[in-house]
């Protein structure tokens, strides 16, 4: 057992925001529903396994929005929802009287989407290979990667206009800092890239290499900034 320490630091246009989603997307599509015709037959493109897997995208997307009402419920924050605002297809503004409610609304959307990908990995009943859990998957993994990527370089959704600010992470950093924002960012990306390495893994269509033996990733944190992430293989 050999265990290799790799240090990660962060530092701090439309049209590229809108060219990295499509890529992104059709790549990520590419491999969870690719048909591989001498495998079994839940890999096979079908009307059905594609409306499933579109259900599975929107049931992640419900999850993430309902996530944020649920907390500002239970924090008494008060969200006034809209339709095609903020580059988003409903967003909302929050009326949060703490930082630290403001914080928990705005970070609720990434972490449940973590977590229920992290139930979707750990529950064996759960199949990975059916299209819904593959479309909630796809989307539990790209749009935490997707939202920073925004936050650090395109600010469409995530950006400043004076006093008012809009996006997830930038309400993070409205609440508490720039440091904080771009810590919860890299976490969550972290942690939904080893989520996608392990639901890749569980794939029929997986080659070998993929499912070697490639155990534990750990995240600890680094002072005064960033953190770092410790594979462990087996020889």
């Amino acid at each position: 057992m050999e265990e290799i320490p790799i240090r990660v630091s962060w530092k701090h246009h439309k049209n590229l925001k809108i060219t990295a989603s499509i890529f992104g997307f059709s790549v990520f599509l590419a491999l969870v529903v690719k048909p591989t015709y001498a495998k079994a037959e839940e890999d096979v493109v079908t009307i059905g396994s594609v409306l499933k897997y579109t259900a599975g995208m929107a049931t992640s997307i419900l999850v993430h929005e309902g996530s944020h009402a649920l907390v500002a419920g239970v924090t008494g924050t008060h969200l006034s929802w809209e339709a095609g605002t903020y580059n988003q297809p409903v967003g909302f503004k929050d009326h949060a009287t703490s930082d630290a409610k403001g914080v928990a609304v705005y970070s609720a959307g990434l972490i449940s989407q973590a977590l229920s990908g992290e139930v979707i990995l750990q529950v064996d009943k759960i199949d990975k290979n059916d299209a819904f859990i593959r479309g909630m998957m796809t989307w539990n993994i790209l749009n935490p990667i997707l939202y920073s990527l925004d936050y650090w370089v395109f600010h469409v959704s995530n950006k400043k206009n004076g006093n008012k600010y809009q996006g997830d992470l930038t309400g993070i950093e409205h609440y508490s800092n720039q440091a904080v924002a771009s810590g919860f960012a890299l976490s969550m990306s972290a942690i939904t890239v080893f989520q996608g390495y392990r639901f890749l893994k569980t794939q029929t269509w997986a080659p070998d290499w993929l499912k070697s033996n490639f155990d534990n990733v750990n995240l600890t944190p680094m002072s005064p900034g960033g953190f770092m992430l410790v594979f462990k293989f087996d020889f």
